[in-house]
């Protein structure tokens, strides 16, 4: 109490001050019409002020929902494209609401992700509760990001391209000529293409794309381009670098690719004559 009354003795002029302002302001406003115009309009003008600037800093903590939201989109309209392209081709207009879906796609966050090491992993934040499963690929909008080893029901972790154990079945695009990619460590940018046969005709700039062949990626997502190639004395087979098309240190948001029909290519793969 005793506080409150020295606030009031201290600062007391000053709020009196204050009030009769505000009570002149509003004995003004009310009895002339132009200053009640010119004071709606103001205050109109400051409240909407405030208000964008409001809904700016909630839209602002809202990015990463507006971002997860725009992926997922994103993964359905890749789907849609890329059963398209599988049935008619790239150059096709046909329209067929029969058409059979071979892949779909699930959007996922990065949340833990290595490029220093020779074997490096990543987590996300899908799980199996989101159907995921092990053996399913990981691509970015730009590459192929690797494959999912580990799932919990929440969670997924997979082995990165940038590891020594990923081999991914690719091709050249321009002659179809098929081999494996695979990490030599060191630069994260840089690839190893093998098996690719000396009588291939390779040119410095040809893309490499996924072929189609393995149960884990479609046919034709853009891995990277050969840089440099070699044929070493007494050797059947190109040495091929490639520069990689996606940056996996930027992985942030990812595609999780699931093939309706693995199940039964991998049966039949396995079957021995």
């Amino acid at each position: 109490m005793q506080n409150i009354l020295f606030f009031l003795y201290r600062y007391g002029y000053v709020l009196l001050f204050v009030l009769l302002q505000i009570f002149c302001i509003n004995l003004v406003v009310r009895f002339n019409p132009k200053q009640s115009d010119i004071f709606i309009k103001s205050s109109g003008a400051v409240s909407g002020w405030l208000l964008e600037r409001y809904d700016s800093v909630v839209q602002f903590f809202n990015l990463s929902d507006v971002a997860e939201n725009l992926a997922s989109e994103n993964a359905r309209l890749r789907t849609q494209a890329m059963t398209f392209q599988e049935i008619y081709g790239p150059a096709s207009t046909h329209t067929d609401s029969n058409a059979t879906q071979q892949y779909t796609m699930v959007a996922a966050r990065v949340i833990n992700n290595s490029i220093a090491n020779l074997d490096n992993y990543f987590t996300l934040n899908v799980g199996a509760r989101d159907g995921i499963q092990k053996g399913l690929g990981v691509i970015q909008t730009d590459g192929v990001m690797g494959i999912i080893t580990d799932v919990s029901n929440r969670y997924a972790r997979g082995i990165s391209l940038l590891n020594r154990d990923t081999k991914i079945s690719v091709s050249i695009q321009r002659n179809h000529f098929f081999g494996t990619l695979s990490w030599p460590g060191g630069n994260p940018k840089r690839a190893k293409l093998s098996d690719i046969p000396k009588h291939a005709d390779l040119v410095i700039g040809d893309l490499v794309v996924t072929s189609g062949f393995s149960a884990l990626f479609p046919q034709g997502i853009t891995v990277g381009k050969i840089i440099n190639f070699e044929l070493k004395e007494g050797s059947n087979f190109y040495d091929i670098d490639v520069e990689l098309s996606n940056d996996l240190s930027q992985a942030h948001y990812v595609y999780v690719i699931k093939n309706l029909y693995a199940e039964e290519q991998l049966e039949i793969e396995d079957q021995r004559n």
